[in-house]
């Protein structure tokens, strides 16, 4: 409902809609993404509190996470939830309920990983623990690690079947309004669908006709099973490999979906790409980082909903309730994904709605999401600490007002300082430099715009709540005379130092120095250090035409980067002429450049400027004389330890619970 005095602004996106007998309160999804919650395929308390959460924030519809119709063989995430027995009846109904309560219609997506369920680490076959994967054809996935599967049968195909039916009548049973088939991101029914994974010359396969029919037959006998439930499927729109589906290929499955019944179709791509590409940055990926454009994959969406009248969802990265308003008014599509958004901000429905769009703690596209939930870890997001742990994170007021004082403006100083203030404590927050700290410089390299999102945010929130921001250094003299409850130290870290002859020599300077416009780099640019930072500012240079060569100690460039992110870079800087070494020790800086040694060999790398990015060092001074003072200090963030944009958002928020 909009508060006092507010208008609606989007009343497209705050429009109902039908899917089949049901209706919508509004057009935003949140759509499946895998949190790893649940415990060995149970609905876990845990998993209840995030879904219901995001349902209380304003969402239309809250589409779970996969549910696996055939476990294990059909498991492809580390915890996945399972539908395939009675025994998860009761936490399926719990969850069911409790997102229904919150305010959300709910959907079941049922799913069978298909032949990506069986990887090999470390010699072991994992996710379908120990069973060797099925699939439409003996071809394993192209990515890295996934075994040949087992070729489905005739008879194990209408078991399958049989298996998503029940499952769908489960979900029916539990509460669930949708029943919600993933027959993308080639998973098991795609696997079907793509002539890239299925070779078979029998019925399934070969034509159009034979590779739908196994997704036709479930959608048949869900029909007669579960009667008049909602019936979602989620496609691929493109497959962006030789030989894969086309968007004229889609569209015509789409045709045949609405022709067999079914309700509503949602529009995402193929992430099995990333296995032939050189991560072209002009096509969209499943999930975009920060560095791709938002709303990639609308155009898609648009194209296949030409060929239906059934409402059309889509998704990936749109961020903004402005830009989801103009893709309904444009009518590329009928329904609006935000999935990463809603794990950002739950409360994006209701903040849009509200009026109150500039409070949204927007997604940065960081991916850290996905990629904790892919190194086995449960669920976590940088810019919001208390996703996935909102019973023991939630903002309460405290019993007494308290006078806090937070040194340095940086990300865990900011995020402290608001949640300090959230709770109703006076906040003065002391910054000598500049508002953003890291974050601020993390920002300036290609792409990274999006951090952009986060500071606003944070400097929006401190005005609103009053926080007194002053550009100056907190002191211990400021300590005694303001004499706060407590004080809480952020002030960030000191740059790594370069410890080898000529390093104090005047053409080497640090990426700060770099990142804040104080020096021009000459034409030959080495980067010592090839973390992330080092990485980061190599493009950064290397746009502006320099000639980068990095240097790094250790094994691989970026290492304290996973996941796309990460390849995303590398591609970037090959693309670039980027010369990367690993390792190579830097024995000292002279005139002429950088002598370096790889493998005992020695050699000169020339040189105009030298730039140090080495990891940095946490900044004690404060702290170490705040102690023995009589007030309450809490240092967090990298003057505590050095833990990156993640680690100093989480600490900034416990800090303020605590104080």
């Amino acid at each position: 409902m909009n508060g006092p005095g507010t208008f609606n602004k989007y009343p497209a996106l705050f429009s109902p809609i039908k899917i089949g007998g049901l209706e919508l309160k509004n057009r935003i999804v949140m759509p499946p993404i895998t949190t790893n919650f649940p415990d060995k395929g149970f609905v876990t308390d845990r998993l209840i509190s995030y879904y219901a959460r995001r349902a209380e924030g304003g969402a239309g519809l809250i589409i779970i996470e996969d549910a696996i119709i055939d476990p294990p063989r059909g498991c492809y995430h580390y915890e996945d939830i399972h539908i395939d027995n009675d025994v998860y009846l009761p936490g399926l109904r719990a969850l069911a309920s409790a997102v229904k309560s919150a305010g959300a219609s709910v959907a079941a997506n049922l799913s069978h990983g298909g032949r990506k369920s069986g990887v090999v680490e470390d010699g072991q076959l994992i996710r379908s623990h120990g069973t060797i994967p099925v699939a439409p054809s003996a071809i394993a996935d192209p990515f890295p690690g996934y075994i040949v599967p087992s070729e489905l049968t005739i008879d194990e195909i209408e078991e399958l079947e049989e298996k998503f039916v029940s499952a769908a009548a489960r979900a029916c049973e539990a509460g669930f309004d949708v029943i919600s088939l993933h027959a993308a991101h080639m998973y098991l029914i795609d696997q079907f669908l793509s002539p890239i994974s299925n070779h078979r010359d029998d019925l399934y396969g070969g034509d159009l006709d034979g590779r739908m029919r196994f997704l036709l037959e479930i959608i048949a006998k869900v029909r007669a099973r579960a009667g008049s439930v909602p019936l979602m499927v989620r496609i691929d729109g493109q497959q962006y490999m030789p030989g894969g589906i086309t968007v004229e290929e889609a569209s015509e499955i789409a045709r045949r979906l609405e022709a067999a019944g079914v309700d509503c179709l949602s529009v995402s791509i193929d992430p099995t790409g990333l296995g032939f590409l050189p991560l072209d940055p002009s096509v969209p990926q499943a999930a975009s980082s920060w560095r791709g454009p938002w709303a990639a994959m609308v155009h898609l969406a648009e194209a296949v909903k030409r060929a239906v009248s059934i409402p059309m969802m889509t998704a990936n990265r749109i961020v903004t309730p402005a830009l989801a308003e103009e893709i309904l008014v444009h009518g590329k599509a009928d329904l609006i994904g935000i999935g990463r958004g809603l794990i950002a901000d739950p409360d994006w429905p209701a903040k849009a709605l509200e009026g109150r769009e500039t409070s949204i703690r927007h997604c940065i596209g960081c991916l850290r999401c996905l990629d904790v939930t892919r190194d086995r870890e449960a669920l976590r997001c940088t810019v919001n600490p208390a996703a996935g742990r909102e019973n023991d994170s939630q903002i309460n007021p405290s019993s007494r007002r308290r006078k806090v004082f937070v040194a340095g403006a940086g990300p865990a100083g900011m995020e402290a300082a608001r949640v300090a203030a959230s709770r109703g404590h006076e906040v003065r927050l002391f910054e000598k430099d500049t508002l953003g700290g890291q974050l601020k410089l993390a920002s300036i390299p290609p792409g990274k715009k999006d951090l952009g999102l986060l500071l606003d945010y944070e400097m929006g929130q401190l005005a609103c709540l009053g926080v007194n921001i002053e550009m100056h250094e907190l002191t211990a003299e400021t300590i005694v005379q303001g004499r706060p409850d407590a004080v809480v130290v952020a002030v960030g870290s000191l740059s790594g130092r370069l410890m080898v002859p000529g390093s104090e020599s005047g053409n080497v300077f640090d990426i700060r120095q770099v990142l804040k416009g104080e020096v021009e780099p000459g034409k030959r640019v080495v980067i010592i250090g090839g973390d992330q930072a080092g990485a980061e500012t190599a493009e950064y240079l290397a746009q502006k035409g320099r000639i980068v060569t990095i240097v790094h100690e250790g094994r691989q460039i970026a290492g304290d980067m996973s996941g796309v992110c990460r390849l995303e870079l590398l591609e970037r800087l090959r693309r670039l002429g980027v010369r990367t070494m690993v390792k190579t020790k830097v024995n000292m800086v002279s005139p002429e450049g950088v002598i370096v040694e790889t493998r005992g060999e020695r050699r000169t790398l020339s040189a105009d400027t030298v730039v140090t990015a080495l990891p940095p060092e946490p900044e004690g001074a404060l702290a170490g004389q705040l102690r023995g003072m009589n007030v309450k200090v809490h240092v967090i963030g990298d003057c505590s330890k050095i833990a990156g944009l993640a680690g100093a958002i989480e600490d900034g928020f416990r800090a303020g619970l605590k104080v």
